[in-house]
């Protein structure tokens, strides 16, 4: 991991309270359209893989809707709210451990923002060889220029690298996905377009 990524983590094991108090309990219907669109695509049966968990809010939302999902996240002390939960939940630091084969979907919110571009450009290429055909990738970033370590909201530093619609969606297709639907989305700071929320096919068209 690089010291960008180990500071980022340690401030979330830290500041777990902090995180959830600023956080939204519940989907935007930004976010739901998002999933359910997504979850359409596949079976209930699927293998689903949820990097990066935090405390649950996505999962529980797929769950409801009749998906099962592992919940893993690189964060020690969300992996151990998850379980306390009652909840499978897994450590998983998809930078530096392999991903499980013969996946359906792989959801990673709010995630890869975390990552240098490299990163991301890894990351990216791992979670498309974990993939079936028309497995999908689906993952938000914010969107922006450049990158910043900012100790907004949990007054501790995390680090968090900004993408453009372009921009990832060249990665996504360098990578071998061949299907890619970006839609800009806005959140409770704002109506102006703030996430990118992202899905990316397999060897299929969406």
């Amino acid at each position: 991991m690089t010291s960008t990524n180990d500071r980022t983590l340690q401030s979330y094991n830290d500041h777990v309270e902090e995180y959830m108090s600023q956080t939204l309990q519940h989907a935007t219907e930004d976010w739901k359209i998002w999933i359910d669109e997504n979850l359409r695509a596949l079976d209930t049966s699927a293998k689903i893989l949820e990097i990066g968990s935090a405390f649950g809010r996505d999962a529980d939302y797929m769950e409801s809707l009749g998906y099962a999902v592992q919940r893993t996240d690189a964060s020690s002390s969300f992996v151990k709210l998850l379980q306390e939960q009652g909840n499978d939940a897994q450590l998983l630091n998809v930078l530096s451990s392999p991903l499980p084969a013969g996946l359906d979907m792989v959801f990673a919110s709010a995630v890869l923002l975390h990552f240098t571009r490299d990163e991301a450009r890894a990351v990216i290429a791992k979670v498309y060889d974990s993939l079936n055909a028309n497995g999908r990738f689906v993952f938000s970033l914010k969107i922006g220029d450049g990158e910043e370590t900012t100790d907004a909201k949990l007054g501790a530093p995390r680090y968090f690298c900004y993408w453009q619609a372009l921009d990832i969606e060249k990665e996504l297709r360098a990578a071998g996905f061949t299907a890619v639907k970006i839609v800009a989305a806005g959140d409770y700071r704002s109506d102006k377009p703030y996430w990118l929320l992202i899905s990316a096919v397999k060897g299929a068209a969406a």
